[in-house]
């Protein structure tokens, strides 16, 4: 039996659907956007309308402990803008996430930008300028960043 390789793009589609359902499962509105909306995968918001955020999902379809990035003037960092990092756990047959505001993802992919990783790189035919990372030095980090999008409200 061979195994079957998944698109990146599929990858990235379930993300985007595993985020919103599980908002949804909390008892937000989670409207994902369509196809290669600048910036937001996912719109949520309270039920009353009255609070609102927008997420961007980065998946990966295997357990690794970073996430590659836009270059840090890309990156959505407002009041309201969120990233959630998901990754599939094969041993659990199920998706991981792991939640950073706009400002902590940016923070994150300056400080990558300005580190020993300074140049931007080609992976898979994409240019990546820099990654965000959870795993080793970062995993106190990548901790809290994994409780919050286990609570995570409006």
């Amino acid at each position: 039996m061979t195994k079957r390789t998944v698109s990146n793009a599929l990858v990235g589609i379930a993300g985007v659907h595993y985020v919103a359902a599980e908002l949804s499962r909390r008892g937000l509105i989670a409207l994902p956007t369509i196809r290669n909306t600048a910036g937001y995968d996912i719109i949520v918001a309270t039920t009353d309308g009255r609070k609102h955020a927008n997420i961007q999902v980065k998946t990966s379809q295997k357990k690794v402990n970073f996430w590659p990035m836009p270059p840090s003037d890309k990156v959505c960092a407002k009041p309201n803008d969120y990233y959630v990092l998901v990754r599939w756990i094969e041993k659990e047959k199920k998706f991981e996430g792991f939640m950073l505001r706009g400002s902590e993802a940016k923070k994150a992919v300056v400080a990558h930008e300005h580190g020993t990783w300074n140049t931007n790189r080609k992976l898979e035919g994409h240019t990546v300028w820099a990654f965000v990372h959870v795993g080793g030095k970062r995993e106190e980090q990548g901790n809290r960043w994994k409780q919050r999008w286990e609570t995570w409200s409006l």
